[in-house]
This record gives structure tokens, C-alpha cells and sequence, in this order.
């Protein structure tokens, strides 16, 4: 026959929600974390086969063969610098993120995550400049995927935020029902 579950302190309605949420933002984090490895090797690849590679810029620019040798340290320095710095925000947002849903009590990674979706939010507004002006406007199968990476990795951010605010408010609701009681 079936089974009558009882509700008891840990499957309370509020209980259950508060386990989902922390499972969303772990997920979420791990995935962010999983889209900051992407956009690394994203660039690593237009940089060394890519659009962005150093033969490419050295023969659009036209440089002098004795300038090659610094232009090719300075931009590999600059493109390092910058996927270190991508790769050290996603886990930092990530693990953050993992961590809350823990129980860890810093939220630091939240300011940085609502930050980053704002800026994601605007910088995909590009998409939508460009097919408003169409005779720039070049629809590519990189252009399509960019912009699913960008609603992707957008999505998973306010997810973060949307799940770091239920457990918040899940949380403050558990414990004024405990004092209440």
C-alpha cells in the first residue's frame, strides 16, 4: 500500500525549499565555474588558430620583423593576464556560490556575480544593435553560439542571485519560527 510521509522538522515545507535552493546554487556555481574553463580555452584558441592570432595581427598591422619578437611577449603577457583574470572571477563567483550552499555566511561573491550579470545583460545588447542595423549585421553560426554562451552564462548568474535570496529568506523565515514557537 502506499506510504503516508509525516511532516517532520527536516521535511517541512520550508526545509525542502531550502535544500533545493541550495542544491540550484551549487549547481549554478559549478556551472559558471565549467563556463569560465570555456571562455579560457575560447580564448586560447582564437589567439593561437583564431581570428586573434599573432600572425594575423602581425600582418594587419604590418609590423617591422625586428618589433615582431615584443609584440608577440606584450600580447601574449596581456591575453594571459586577462584569461587569468576571467578564469579567477568564475571560480570566485562559483565557489562562492558552492560554498553558501554549504552554509558558508560570505556573500561577497554576490556583488560580483549581480556586477557581471549587468554587464552580461549589456554587452548582449550588442546582438540586438547589430540586427537593428543590418547592413553591418552578419549572422554566423560563432555569432549565434556566442550569443547563446552570453544568455547562458547570464541565466546561470541571476540564477545564482535568485537562489542566494531564497535561501536567504528561507533561512530568516526558519529561524523566526523557531523563535516563535
Amino acid at each position: 500500500m502506499g506510504e503516508i510521509k509525516l511532516l517532520t522538522a527536516e521535511n517541512s515545507v520550508t526545509d525542502v525549499s531550502l535544500r533545493r535552493y541550495k542544491k540550484e546554487l551549487s549547481t549554478a556555481g559549478g556551472g559558471y565555474i565549467l563556463f569560465g574553463l570555456w571562455s579560457v580555452l575560447k580564448v586560447i584558441m582564437s589567439v593561437l588558430i583564431g581570428d586573434l592570432s599573432l600572425g594575423k595581427l602581425v600582418d594587419m598591422q604590418q609590423l617591422d620583423q625586428e618589433v615582431v619578437p615584443f609584440f608577440a611577449i606584450f600580447y601574449f603577457v596581456i591575453v594571459g593576464v586577462m584569461a587569468i583574470a576571467v578564469l579567477l572571477l568564475h571560480f570566485y563567483v562559483g565557489l562562492g556560490a558552492i560554498r553558501a550552499s554549504s552554509g558558508s555566511r560570505k556573500r561577497g561573491y554576490l556583488k560580483v556575480a549581480f556586477v557581471l550579470a549587468i554587464a552580461n545583460m549589456i554587452s548582449m545588447l550588442a546582438y540586438v544593435w547589430n540586427i537593428g542595423n543590418l547592413s553591418i549585421f552578419n549572422i554566423s553560426d560563432t555569432t549565434i553560439a556566442s550569443f547563446l554562451v552570453d544568455l547562458t552564462i547570464t541565466i546561470i548568474l541571476i540564477d545564482i542571485l535568485r537562489s542566494a535570496n531564497k535561501i536567504k529568506n528561507l533561512t530568516m523565515e526558519k529561524g523566526m519560527g523557531k523563535q516563535g514557537t
